[in-house]
């Protein structure tokens, strides 16, 4: 989506102000600095909010903070910048309040570990005890998953015993993915789809016709259809779900939103053609996050 040039103008005086203050910038501060109306300003940041350009923290001490998204699309440079990371609850729901910043404490305790983290927002929303997700992180990709063990409403901090901390790899779908591809023709009978996947022990398979992907069969299709006395259908007949797809130089993050999203555990890695290249899976996703603690394992089998 262009933006418009007020909606420009607001985003550039937003960075610009919010990398001098390091802090959350107020509607007439934009305002001044743009020398448009606050009402002007204030009617803009919805859209910008909803394309993803401005983050927006309600109450007297709210405010307004740029996103990645902002700071890459007018290519300023990166310099050192606080940007604020999201909180969820336990239920998956994104809060108003964000993390600017994180301490660690007790990593090298063997009973437990936890962090303090500089938030903006609303404290008093979240319980002692509760458990919530942060993350993940701009740089090294951070996912936190803690319990509240204490809260300072004063100086905006919340004190986290940590249960799971994990670091999404930077890396793309072609450097994950199995160039494998095991396919079946459209109008191939179901029974025959239904060999492959027993044989090749996959869930699903990709259907292709005339070299282009125009479905997915899965193991789910087949059971209703033995259920349903369909057997005689094709493949193409049979499928019931549409092919979920991304770019092989796509992000690897990019793939595990897509599976979140679409309820499913593998996608269809395509070229710029849209024509199948791979195929990635949650357990492809898993390997590689879990690749360090293999190196790391391997070397202490080796001294």
């Amino acid at each position: 989506m262009s933006l418009s040039a007020p909606q420009k103008e607001i985003v550039v005086a937003l960075l610009e102000l919010y990398d001098k203050k390091r802090s959350l910038v107020k509607s007439k501060e934009i305002a001044a600095r743009t020398g448009r109306d606050e009402g002007t300003v204030r009617n803009i940041m919805p859209v910008l909010r909803a394309i993803g350009m401005v983050e927006a923290i309600p109450g007297p001490k709210g405010g307004y903070l740029p996103t990645n998204k902002a700071y890459e699309s007018f290519n300023v440079p990166k310099g050192p910048r606080s940007l604020s990371v999201p909180i969820y609850t336990k239920r998956g729901e994104k809060t108003e309040v964000t993390v600017t910043d994180i301490l660690f404490k007790s990593v090298f305790s063997p009973d437990f570990c936890q962090a303090i983290l500089k938030v903006i927002g609303n404290l008093s929303r979240f319980n002692i005890g509760e458990e919530i997700v942060i993350g993940p992180t701009p740089s090294g990709r951070m996912v936190i998953e803690g319990k509240i063990a204490g809260r300072d409403d004063l100086h905006g901090e919340i004190l986290l015993d940590v249960i799971t901390l994990i670091s999404i790899p930077r890396v793309t779908v072609s450097e994950v993915m199995s160039k494998r591809i095991v396919s079946v023709p459209s109008s191939a009978p179901l029974r025959t789809a239904a060999e492959i996947l027993y044989r090749e022990m996959i869930r699903a398979a990709p259907i292709v016709e005339n070299g282009r992907l125009v479905g997915m069969i899965t193991s789910s299709d087949v059971s209703r259809c033995v259920t349903e006395e369909k057997l005689h259908l094709t493949v193409r007949e049979a499928a019931t779900r549409k092919p979920v797809l991304i770019g092989v130089d796509e992000d690897m993050l990019q793939a595990m939103e897509k599976m979140q999203r679409s309820s499913i555990g593998r996608l269809v890695v395509v070229d710029a053609e849209e024509r199948p290249v791979g195929i990635i899976t949650r357990t492809d996703i898993l390997l590689r996050i879990l690749k360090p603690f293999e190196m790391i394992e391997s070397r202490k089998s080796r001294d």
